[in-house]
Parts: C-alpha cells; sequence; structure tokens
C-alpha cells in the first residue's frame, strides 16, 4: 500500500520541491499551506508522516503539534523542518513528541533516508500493535464456543463502571444434565453441545453492546444492557435449545435444554451482586425441574 506523506509549509515553492521529490519515490503526498488546515484534514488523510514546518502565520508548528500530542491515540509520527536551527528550537521539537527536527535549507537526500526509516519504525510497530490486539483477543476468548472467558469478565465490569454504566439484566444460563451428555456420548459431542448452545446465545443478544461469556463447565452468563425485552431472549434461548435435533456420529439423537436464572440491577448496588444473585436464580430454576427460567 502506497505511504501518505503529509507536508506542512506556508511556502509554495517547499511545498512544490517537496511533492515532486516525494512523488518521484513513489509516496502520495498531501499538502496544507497553515497550521489550521492541518488541525482540520490530517484525521481524514491518516497520513503515515508529516512533515511540520514551524514558522508559519497563523500557527506555529510548535503550537500544531501541541495540540496532537495531547488528542487521545495520536500516533502518527512528525518530522520537524524548520528554518530555526538554534538548539533551543530543536530540542522544544523533540520534546513535543517529534520523531526528528531536520533544517533548512533542507537536503533532500537526507530527508529521503530519515522518511524511510520512520515509516519503517511505524510499520513494524503497527504490525506488533495488531499482533499484540489479536493475541489479548485470543486470551479473553473461550476456544470451544468463541465466547468471552471468564477471566475477561472482571475486565468487562471495569469498563463498564468507568463508564459510569451498570448492566441491565445478568443472566445465568446452565445446560441441564450436561454430565450424562459427556459420560454416554463422549467429550467431542459434548464440547458440539457447548457451541451450538453458545451460537443461540450470541444470536439472541446484540452484539457490541450486550456480553456473553462462558462463566464455567457447562454455564454461560449473559449480561444485558439494556431492561427491555429481557424475557424474551430469555426465553428465546430456552426454546431453541429445546428445540435442538444434534445426531451423535452412532445415529444418536441427543435432547438438549438448559435453566436460566435472571437477576435485575436495579435491586442491587454492583454487578458483581447482580451476577450472584443469577446464580441463585439459576439454582431455583434446576431445583424447579429444569428447561425453565426463574427470576430472584
Amino acid at each position: 500500500m502506497t505511504k501518505r506523506i503529509m507536508i506542512v509549509d506556508d511556502e509554495p515553492h517547499n511545498l512544490a520541491i517537496l511533492r515532486i521529490f516525494l512523488n518521484s519515490l513513489g509516496y502520495e503526498v498531501f499538502e496544507a499551506e497553515c497550521g489550521k488546515d492541518a488541525l482540520v484534514n490530517v484525521m481524514d488523510i491518516l497520513p503515515d508522516l508529516i512533515l511540520l514546518d514551524v514558522m508559519m502565520p497563523d500557527l506555529s508548528g510548535f503550537n500544531v503539534a501541541e495540540i496532537w500530542r495531547d488528542q487521545p491515540g495520536f500516533n502518527i509520527p512528525i518530522v520537524f523542518l524548520s528554518a530555526k536551527v538554534q538548539k533551543d528550537d530543536i530540542l522544544q521539537g523533540l520534546q513535543l513528541g517529534a520523531v526528528d527536527y531536520l533544517t533548512k535549507p533542507f537536503d533532500l537526500d537526507l530527508i529521503e533516508k530519515k522518511i524511510s526509516i520512520v515509516i519503517a519504525n511505524r510499520t513494524e510497530i503497527l504490525n506488533l500493535k495488531s499482533e499484540n490486539a489479536e493475541l489479548s483477543l485470543k486470551v479473553n476468548i473461550d476456544p470451544v464456543t468463541s465466547l468471552y472467558n471468564r477471566n475477561y469478565l472482571q475486565s468487562v465490569i471495569e469498563q463498564v463502571k468507568e463508564g459510569g454504566m451498570q448492566f441491565a439484566i445478568a443472566m445465568m444460563i446452565d445446560i441441564d444434565y450436561f454430565k450424562e451428555i459427556n459420560d454416554e456420548h463422549g467429550h467431542l459431542m459434548g464440547d458440539q453441545v457447548l457451541k451450538e448452545v453458545a451460537k443461540i446465545i450470541l444470536s439472541s443478544i446484540r452484539a457490541g453492546h450486550d456480553a456473553a461469556f462462558r462463566y464455567g463447565g457447562d454455564e454461560f452468563l449473559v449480561l444485558l444492557v439494556e431492561e427491555r425485552n429481557y424475557l424474551s431472549i430469555a426465553e428465546s434461548i430456552r426454546g431453541q435449545v429445546d428445540a435442538l435435533n444434534l445426531i451423535t456420529p452412532f445415529k444418536r439423537s441427543i435432547q438438549v435444554s438448559v435453566s436460566l436464572g435472571l437477576s435485575k440491577s436495579y435491586k442491587y448496588k454492583t454487578t458483581e451482586r447482580v451476577i450472584a444473585c443469577a446464580d441463585t436464580a439459576l439454582y431455583d430454576a434446576k431445583n424447579r425441574g429444569r428447561n425453565r427460567i426463574y427470576i430472584s
């Protein structure tokens, strides 16, 4: 993919020289003739590198870099190009987060080498971040069901607390007589049952809002953001599982059902307490005959 470079300079002559030179090197070039234009357009362009002049009539390059530095998540590398060659100026530019400070009149060979190094380093960092994000996701996902695992639950609770929110409904779901399924049909079929139940749960909630976890061996936790339609969601999960018709490799049919315990958050102060009450309601559902819903 062609790398993008944004040049911010109020001198048309400098812009023209750099544009022609960088285009000849295969870069896609974008220009801004003042600091305000750079601030407005940078997130639409999302360049891989910014060449930033210091002395401009509206906002200095230092002002622009300081604004970008204070923006959460801004990680585009900046190289200053400036006629200000005093040591204090160079130090100020580097202290504002620039990866380099080159003086005018600029040396095109030096600029080519510097740009190549900066973009290569940024590409490597972005690749590492992507790999770390994938690893982090794998750590938080149960490999059998593809639901979040229990280890990730506390992180989700903390994120919700930081946002000043709380899940409206906690729903504990347990597969009835799951041990007998494993004992009679083997663990591979047991895993298949877990996968099918997880698919039903995921299809019944809103991705990106609600959250579903494999809480224990055959126990699942669902956290709903809104109270609206929670009974319909629970009944849909119970009914779809009850309608499953799983066939073993030996052509034997497996009947599957789930019991559900529900708890409303407005009764309790913490998400942890809501989950605990949903777990108690689940045991009530199982004690009352299984394949049913009980609300605490």
